[in-house]
């Protein structure tokens, strides 16, 4: 009975997603992407990488367990960096996020169905750890688009205008690849938001002050049972050894 008592609490951690508990993460390295030039209002252009972020998340516990161990995440946040000491950062509903000091204003909830819409459309991709650069880094400017242009029609995510501009480190043109992606993710986000597809339980938001926020993709409940399983049989193997 404790091993299937376990394993319903796990499920349960995918099925609700809290806000406002505390973790531990540091930024490891870099998955899907590729380094892409950016314009942030009137500054001065500088190449960045976009795509995916490898971090370590330690500490999480009750709802949030199912985030230790290491994740890879989008940037919600262009303008603080990542770090890569263990910083502690708050669970979060993406209407509170980014959090900086000097932002009193988070993204709108426009902005954040936006968000969910394509989590939602795209959680098994994202937790299968296999992505393209072209998707990891299209992902990503689609989702810094979001938060800085999105007013809640397609055209504002426009990597050409805007608050946020993008281009190829040699300052061309994106790869066509790449601006093929951000089109099917920018359609994506119009249906989803069209059919409802905006709830909160397949992304979450994890805010520092002083460090880059950042988004995760949350298992499903059918994926976690099949790891809470997986860890249940390693402990009885372990045991029996």
């Amino acid at each position: 009975m404790k091993a299937i008592h376990t394993t319903a609490v796990i499920i349960a951690a995918a099925s609700t997603v809290a806000s406002a508990d505390i973790v531990d993460m540091k930024f490891t390295g870099t998955g899907a992407g590729q380094n892409v030039r950016i314009q942030i209002g009137d500054n001065d252009a500088f190449n960045v990488f976009a795509g995916e972020l490898k971090h370590e998340i330690t500490n999480a516990a009750g709802v949030d367990q199912y985030l230790n161990g290491t994740h890879r995440t989008f940037c919600a946040d262009v303008n603080e960096h990542v770090t890569r000491d263990f910083a502690q950062y708050h669970t979060e509903q993406l209407e509170n996020i980014p959090l900086t000091a000097s932002n009193s204003a988070p993204m709108s909830s426009t902005q954040a169905n936006a968000i969910r819409s394509l989590y939602s459309q795209n959680n098994a991709t994202l937790m299968s750890g296999v992505l393209s650069n072209a998707y990891g880094a299209a992902m990503q400017i689609t989702l810094w688009e979001i938060v800085n242009d999105f007013d809640g029609t397609a055209d504002s995510i426009n990597v050409n205008a805007g608050n946020l501009t993008f281009a190829s480190t040699n300052s061309n043109a994106l790869d066509a690849g790449v601006l093929a992606q951000i089109e099917s993710f920018k359609a994506q986000i119009t249906s989803g938001l069209n059919l409802g597809q905006t709830g909160p339980d397949k992304v979450l938001g994890l805010a520092n002050e002083g460090a880059q926020d950042q988004l995760v993709a949350v298992p499903t409940p059918g994926s976690l049972s099949l790891l809470a399983s997986a860890g249940l049989i390693a402990v009885r193997r372990r045991r029996s050894a």
